[in-house]
């Protein structure tokens, strides 16, 4: 894996080269999320860079640029946010004409809403979820917002179908090709991520009620994508709907979002869609390397470990100056190979191996809630975690036959977890 130190460190550099916070005395807290000709932050890159900027310590920078988009959000722009800013918070001219003529996709408002709980449940700093403007949004977007662009009656947030990004599309794919979708299957799994994550909050920081709300809204979503979206014919899911019905094909965003955001059900029909993605990559890779970013997400979700490797590989490769790189290649090698997440219980945290077999990796000094922790894998067969900073953590270690091991860690803590199932305590609190 020495290939992936290198680019990690390279990867670590070039986003801090990327901020803005101080380069001028009028900038919010923030960061370049866009194309390197466009000195802004748009709403969905900034989604796909915040996990990255926050294991590069850039909290401030991600809350203030969430806050921003959030506070754009109003019902004279139908409860979409601004696509786009200055780095003083001035929207971006090239993007917004007026509050009818700007550039809105769907997805982006749910991913911001996601990417909030998100950063709260990494930083335990509820300000991500209830600063006034922030708290606002995520009521809206999943509120007045679907109720405002529910073009089938489907209760799956879309558009018109007019292709058109300044009158609003139901996908992220702006090479899309006619026919024009207006449900897109990034659309529907983006609200539904959105759903899952609201409804994974409990306790004062966020309203039982509206939570509980969100976790039914999300299993009828979860329903209905894997009832209705199935194409049995083609073998791989709808890439989304006009008012004619389905529209199959490889189709980009809307192929791999299902993925990136596990809305597809663990059955036959995931692998077959997973192989109808890396086939259609294949054939018609993507333009643009800002799409290639997603593609490891996309197959580490469901342990398709050797595609997702070729992706970071791939991706590392490119050197390329396009933000979204190298700070979604930040969270690709520390959280991706790892699989260090936060619980959605306040004190947990989770990981799992994605190594080859004979490799390791070893990360610390991550934030996650109130400690910093660290954890190293040898390929599959063992793991180390420990707690540096803060409380400490319940850590649940996962493993491929399935089962799964979980501790107290106290601060100043090592435990080592072997595949065998054996526990050692490397390192005790004192």
């Amino acid at each position: 894996m020495r290939d992936l130190v290198e680019s990690f460190s390279w990867a670590s550099a070039r986003s801090y080269e990327w901020v803005q916070t101080e380069r001028d005395p009028g900038y919010l807290p923030s960061y370049w999320a866009g194309l390197t000709d466009r000195p802004l932050f748009y709403s969905r890159d900034l989604a796909h860079q915040m996990l990255g900027a926050h294991l590069l310590g850039l909290d401030a920078e991600n809350f203030a640029m969430l806050r921003q988009f959030a506070g754009s959000s109003n019902g004279d722009r139908a409860w979409y946010p601004l696509w786009a800013f200055e780095f003083d918070g001035t929207p971006a001219a090239i993007d917004y004409h007026s509050d009818d003529d700007f550039v809105r996709e769907i997805p982006a408002p749910f991913e911001l809403v996601e990417k909030a709980v998100e950063q709260y449940r990494w930083t335990a700093d509820d300000r991500f979820l209830r600063a006034p403007e922030i708290a606002s949004f995520l009521r809206n977007t999943m509120t007045s917002f679907v109720d405002a662009h529910d073009p089938l009656g489907t209760g799956v947030a879309g558009e018109q179908g007019t292709g058109d990004i300044f009158r609003g599309t139901a996908t992220y794919n702006e090479v899309e090709r006619p026919p024009y979708l207006q449900v897109a299957a990034d659309g529907i799994a983006s609200q539904w991520a959105a759903h899952q994550a609201l409804g994974s909050v409990t306790g004062a920081v966020l309203d039982e009620e509206f939570a509980a709300w969100n976790r039914g809204r999300a299993e009828e979503l979860g329903d209905h994508f894997s009832t209705s979206w199935w194409l049995p014919g083609d073998q791989h899911y709808a890439a989304g709907f006009t008012a004619e019905g389905p529209v199959g094909g490889f189709r980009l965003e809307s192929t791999w979002f299902p993925a990136v955001k596990g809305i597809m059900r663990e059955d036959q029909r995931l692998s077959a869609h997973l192989g109808f993605l890396r086939s259609g990559l294949e054939a018609t890779p993507p333009s643009n390397i800002e799409a290639f970013t997603y593609l490891p997400e996309a197959f580490f979700r469901y342990g398709w470990d050797d595609e997702a490797l070729r992706w970071m590989r791939f991706l590392a490769g490119s050197r390329a100056d396009y933000p979204e790189v190298p700070f979604t290649h930040v969270a690709h090698v520390a959280v991706g190979l790892t699989g260090l997440q936060p619980g959605t219980d306040e004190g947990v945290v989770h990981t799992r191996s994605h190594l080859p077999a004979g490799e390791w990796i070893e990360v610390g000094g991550v934030r996650v809630g109130g400690s910093i922790v660290g954890v190293r894998h040898e390929g599959r067969e063992a793991t180390e975690f420990e707690v540096t900073g803060g409380p400490g953590v319940t850590w649940t270690s996962a493993w491929d036959d399935g089962h799964v091991f979980t501790v107290d860690v106290p601060n100043g803590s090592r435990v080592r977890a072997g595949a065998d199932g054996s526990v050692v305590v490397l390192h005790e609190q004192r």
